[in-house]
Order: structure tokens, then C-alpha cells, then sequence
């Protein structure tokens, strides 16, 4: 099978207008992502814990910073960029009681989805977007007006996980 390969002209930024994205997480891929989508014009809020020495980085970047539980009930979209280590812990107590119908839950690697230690509700959509490059490289590309490969999926309102018979696989 072939791989659909988009561009820039095949994006619509409209399509996150009046939409708050929470950033859960701030460090490689996380400040990345955060900084590249305030800078494009995208509400942002940045999803850490209280004692996190990542608060202090984020806000002076001049992003708002809140706890993850406090981002989750804010946001439309939540990408989870924490370590997949932490991911597990992260969502069952901060994120999946906070998850709503409407809500885009998205990754940046797929290991928790495709082992199902993350089981997203089916009243969620669920995606991925995975940049082929470390957030350093990310965060410059797009300074210089660029991006980078990415490989994505989305499952509209499956859940996704091992126990939802809709399930999409990011292998």
C-alpha cells in the first residue's frame, strides 16, 4: 500500500480556529509543538505537573502553563507528549477523567495505543502525529519556514484500544 503523502496547501488552519490545543508535556517533542502552534496563531495551553521544573521554561516562552487535569477540561484537542514511560500514569489519573465527548486525543508515538496500556473511551477521537525528527529539529525546521516528515492516523470516535471492536492500529 502507498503512503498519502500532504502538504502544506492540503492543511486547512482554519480548522483549529477557536480551538484550544493542550500540550501535555515539555520537553523535546513537547516544547516543540506548543511553541510552533502558538506561533501559528493556536490557543495553547502547556499541561505539567505542579512541581514541574518545565513551568518556569514554558511560561517564560510566553505560553500559558497549567496542571494536566486543569489543560484536559480546557482544551479541545490534548497531545499527549510526555515520555511513553510516563504516558500510563499521566492519562489514567490526570487525563482519561477529564475526557469528554468531542475531544481529539492525539500521540506522538504509538506504543501505548498499539500495546493497549492507553484504552481512550470511544467517545473520543483518537490520532497520531509522529515528526520524523527530534523537537529540536522540529522547533528549527519550522523557524526557517519548513517541517518535517510525519507519519499520522486519525480513528474517528473509536477509542481505539484493544477493547473497542473500531479499533485503528498505528503500526
Amino acid at each position: 500500500m502507498t503512503a498519502t503523502m500532504y502538504y502544506d496547501n492540503d492543511a486547512d488552519p482554519a480548522a483549529l480556529a477557536g480551538q484550544t490545543v493542550a500540550i501535555i508535556g515539555y520537553g523535546s517533542q513537547g516544547h516543540a509543538h506548543a511553541l510552533n502552534l502558538h506561533e501559528s496563531g493556536i490557543d495553547v495551553v502547556v499541561g505539567l505537573a505542579p512541581g514541574s521544573k518545565s513551568r518556569a521554561l514554558a511560561a517564560d516562552a510566553g505560553l500559558r502553563v497549567s496542571d494536566v487535569a486543569d489543560a484536559v477540561r480546557e482544551a479541545d484537542v490534548i497531545m499527549i507528549l510526555v515520555p511513553d514511560t510516563a504516558q500510563k500514569a499521566v492519562y489514567d489519573e490526570e487525563i482519561a477523567p477529564n475526557l469528554h465527548a468531542g475531544h481529539l486525543l492525539m500521540f506522538a508515538h504509538g506504543f501505548n495505543i498499539h500495546f493497549g496500556r492507553i484504552d481512550p473511551p470511544g467517545i473520543v477521537d483518537v490520532g497520531m502525529v509522529a515528526p520524523k525528527g527530534p523537537g529540536h529539529l522540529l522547533r528549527s525546521v519550522y523557524r526557517a519556514g519548513g517541517g518535517v516528515p510525519a507519519a499520522g492516523w486519525v480513528a474517528a470516535g473509536s477509542g481505539c484500544g484493544p477493547g473497542h471492536s473500531n479499533r485503528a492500529d498505528p503500526q
